[in-house]
């Protein structure tokens, strides 16, 4: 059997602009979800199986080396390129995601890793991603313009196995961040929906409705006379005067976004009563997309990347409900080389289980210099049973407190340090300080 040559989204580094357009256009026609959907699951240790599993059948037809991950960070200052190749907005978590890719890129040596990197990223005013990938998983080296043009040019010639396409199912479903949940409308509940209708952009519609009729137990409709709610599937360009129409509907409206950059909701947020983005989860999105409808799959993927106006960096909702407790930084104090333990208590007091990414954020009170905001130094993510109150414990070493001073020297100021804990950026929910001497 012949198997067509396919295109990996993840290595699209150096696309042409109407290939990136054709990307950005068919979200479910690569095999493996975008980069940006493997950081939005926040999930170190998938990362590292994606690139395991993307490494081994790249390296089953004979290539020796990529030019990823792109480790290249949005500022908010003008990012020319593939926004999908990306991981987003956080140094930190780019280069926490990248150094476990990279790993599983090289795991046994199957080929060679050469990070790819925006030039500005040199002179950047935070720790460099690229630096600690290299230093860390060993990297081999940055790719240079030719080895960028080359991985574009890639194509898989092998078929998906099991593994791969059980990884690139984890990696969709992980990276769902549910938006917005007004009146708990999610997941779909067949006491009271009958028939649910499908609107929005043809292609995606088309390329869904399979799953969702297949995994829907109602009747799945492109009419919305009889309808009890309306399921709207958008990609970058929004139709806004559609949803404004079956807003007049005056049924629940759950729009999914298959978009592949943060994208201006505002107004958009108060039409719709539910929001899923799923970005670009590849083929085996529909399922994922159709396994967070029905809550066989509780969403926990988090933004990695801001919506102007509207979602923070950071947000993303669930089925679940999670209480944060008894946070304790030790010691009170510390030394410019020193590093401190932060440890808090995360429960699910929800009624299904649930993943929930804590994250810390932290802020140099007395800083000389203008730092980012918010500042990611610490995340995870956390599988919590109903009930279940599990420990989380970081620690917050050197490269988290340092800045690049006035005189261009890397350096730990003296001074106070708050560390904010919480759900997102814009909700946290434990705050307390350290000293540095």
């Amino acid at each position: 059997m012949k198997h067509p040559l396919i295109t990996l989204a993840l290595l699209a580094l150096a696309a042409s602009p109407a290939t990136l357009q054709a990307q950005e256009s068919a979200p479910f026609a690569e095999p493996f979800p975008s980069s940006l959907s493997v950081a939005h699951t926040w999930n170190r240790s998938l990362a590292k199986k994606a690139g395991r599993v993307i490494g081994a059948r790249l390296a089953r037809q004979g290539v020796k080396e990529v030019a990823l991950p792109d480790l290249t960070v949005d500022t908010g200052k003008g990012l020319e390129g593939n926004y999908l190749s990306i991981y987003g907005q956080s140094p930190y978590l780019t280069a926490e995601t990248g150094v476990e890719m990279v790993k599983g890129l090289q795991t046994d040596g199957q080929l060679k890793a050469y990070v790819s990197i925006d030039s500005k990223e040199h002179d950047a005013p935070y720790v460099h991603p690229w630096q600690r990938v290299m230093d860390e998983a060993h990297a081999a080296g940055i790719a240079s313009e030719a080895q960028r043009e080359a991985s574009a040019r890639l194509r898989l010639t092998e078929p998906d196995d099991e593994e791969f396409r059980a990884t690139a199912l984890q990696v969709a479903r992980e990276s769902i961040t549910l938006l917005k949940n007004a009146g708990g409308v999610l997941p779909l509940d067949t006491a009271w929906l009958r028939t649910l209708a499908v609107d929005g952009d043809a292609p995606l519609v088309a390329d869904m409705m399979p799953a969702l009729r297949s995994a829907l137990p109602c009747t799945v409709a492109t009419s919305t006379g009889t309808a009890d709610a309306i399921l709207v599937f958008e990609d970058n360009d929004i139709d806004r005067a559609r949803l404004d129409r079956l807003a007049l509907e005056g049924k629940p409206l759950i729009l999914v976004l298959l978009n592949s950059r943060p994208i201006d909701l505002k107004g958009i947020d108060d039409t719709a009563t539910a929001i899923i983005e799923a970005w670009h989860p590849g083929r085996q999105g529909t399922t994922a997309i159709a396994d967070v409808l029905t809550g066989t799959y509780n969403p926990g993927g988090k933004l990695t990347a801001a919506f102007p106006g509207t979602y923070a960096f950071g947000h993303g909702l669930s089925y679940s409900d999670f209480r944060y407790s008894n946070l304790r930084i030790e010691p009170a104090g510390t030394t410019t080389d020193g590093s401190v333990s932060v440890r808090f208590d995360v429960t699910n007091v929800g009624t299904r289980p649930g993943a929930e990414v804590v994250q810390v954020y932290l802020v140099d009170e007395e800083s000389s210099t203008p730092l980012m905001s918010p500042k990611l130094e610490a995340c995870k993510r956390t599988n919590v049973n109903p009930g279940q109150t599990k420990e989380v414990k970081f620690t917050i070493r050197h490269r988290n407190m340092v800045l690049l001073s006035k005189d261009g020297q890397w350096t730990v100021e003296p001074g106070f340090f708050t560390v904010r804990v919480g759900s997102s950026s814009d909700d946290i929910r434990l705050q307390g300080r350290f000293q540095v001497k």
